[in-house]
């Protein structure tokens, strides 16, 4: 056991290095890989600022910008094989030694431990630029919370780390969803805290690290998944009021989307390097149209532009329609302009604080934030009244706004408890309650006798 903690000690520090050496923007400094050890990076602003950006970086993996959209979107009822065949995703037969499930835990592990290794380094030093060192915990605390989001609302109970120890960390048992709930709402608040306001106190200057707006717009979201109304209203209202740096798109087109590359929708993009393409463009969501929408034309009013602008009809070779595909990434390769994995986006606000506002019974503000969306879609303004029925009609508006984009579909089903309804009575999926939970993958158990398995696995 002591042989595997020592690889994945090599493994970890491999990473925070590739991350360091990979940013070669970020890091003007002529250092091997082997002198780049904890103890040199955490004297240095310079190499300590360029840790950070390993961290953004270690997110540029297939969880990210490829699993999170497509997985998640098969396992829920919004996307469907092209081909017709179902797959363990879209009939719900995840097994615990599906390579990639095992992918996506492993890759938002190690964003964390490499979030962790700046935690403590940072924390450690005695030379860094005290100011700037909160910035660089804050940036940490928030991609730390931001993984364990998503680590929680898939598996569930998962391990807390909050170490690089390996030796404490690998034999950790899960934590309760409500302990990770927790230390994520302490992580986004101690980097609202002391994350920039403005994109502008990053030499950068691009929207590819987080503001403090980005640790609100979190916030809101997980105030509103646990059923706090009133914190997710007002965390949600402290991105909004921020007009000067962010406003909804209009006027959708391929130039023109909450997608390109620091657009004023975009409140945190993943960054890439030295290409202007993202993978969801060129790998993932293309015009070949790998994945369908399973309601395809009747998930959207007549005349919405989201249809017009973010799907594209799919045929086979003897022209016979199959159905429409996402296709709101366009980027391939060597286009004039560029666009970025969309982390947070100004829309996910409105419909965010809109939920919250019919939940505390304030239906006129639920309208208004309703219809910045509708109308940004060339809709007309909702005229409902009943609570219920405005529900309704943001879980429809959530779902039209983010098809194929970060597994909102599917946590959102969890979230309001209407999994077993919806997919139940789909005839391609063999559902079962225990399915809303993924297995933890089968070489984690192994690697530590203290974590158990799923319930259904």
């Amino acid at each position: 056991m002591k042989n595997i903690f020592t690889k994945y000690t090599y493994i970890f520090s491999f990473l925070i290095l590739a991350g360091l050496t990979g940013c070669e923007d970020m890091l003007d400094v002529d250092l091997s890989v082997n002198e780049l050890s904890s103890e040199t990076v955490y004297v240095s602003d310079q190499t300590a600022d360029a840790a950070v950006n390993g961290i953004y970086q270690s997110m540029v993996t297939s969880f990210y910008y490829n699993n999170l959209h497509h997985v998640l979107g098969q396992t829920s009822d919004e996307l469907i094989p092209q081909n017709g065949i179902a797959t363990v995703y879209s009939s719900n037969e995840i097994e615990e030694i599906d390579g990639t499930i095992g992918s996506m835990w492993s890759e938002l592990y190690k964003t964390i431990y490499n979030a962790n290794n700046v935690v403590e380094g940072v924390s450690k030093s005695k030379t860094l630029n005290p100011v700037k060192s909160k910035q660089w915990i804050a940036e940490a605390k928030f991609l730390r919370a931001y993984c364990y989001f998503y680590l929680t609302n898939i598996w569930g109970d998962v391990p807390l780390v909050l170490t690089t120890n390996i030796d404490v960390s690998a034999l950790l048992p899960k934590s309760s969803q409500e302990a990770v709930y927790e230390q994520i709402i302490l992580d986004l608040t101690d980097a609202s805290k002391d994350l920039p306001t403005d994109y502008t106190k990053y030499k950068e200057q691009q929207r590819i690290r987080a503001t403090k707006w980005a640790a609100e717009a979190l916030l809101a979201r997980v105030n509103l998944y646990l059923g706090k109304w009133t914190d997710a209203t007002t965390h949600a209202t402290a991105v909004l009021n921020e007009t000067g740096t962010y406003k909804i798109i209009t006027g959708l087109s391929e130039s023109n989307s909450p997608f390109i590359s620091d657009n004023e929708e975009s409140i945190l993009q993943i960054p890439y390097y030295n290409v202007n393409y993202t993978y969801e463009g060129a790998f993932v969501f293309t015009t070949a149209g790998r994945s369908l929408l399973r309601k395809g034309n009747a998930l959207f009013e007549t005349g919405d532009d989201r249809k017009t602008k973010w799907t594209i009809d799919i045929k086979d070779r003897n022209g016979a329609f199959l159905g429409i595909a996402p296709y709101k990434y366009k980027v391939n390769f060597g286009s004039s302009f560029s666009e970025r994995s969309t982390v947070l986006r100004l829309a996910e606000l409105y419909l965010i604080r809109a939920e919250a506002r019919v939940k505390s019974n304030d239906i006129t503000g639920a309208q208004e934030d309703i219809n910045v969306i509708r109308n940004r879609a060339l809709l007309s303004n909702t005229t409902l009244t009943d609570p219920n029925q405005l529900l309704d009609l943001i879980a429809l508006e959530r779902q039209r706004e983010f098809f194929a984009e970060n597994g909102h579909r599917w946590m959102d089903l969890k979230r309001t408890g209407k999994l077993d309804e919806t997919l139940s009575v789909l005839s391609d999926k063999i559902w079962k309650t225990t399915d809303r939970l993924y297995p933890i993958p089968e070489e984690a158990i192994r690697s530590n006798p203290f974590l158990k398995q799923n319930s259904g696995y």
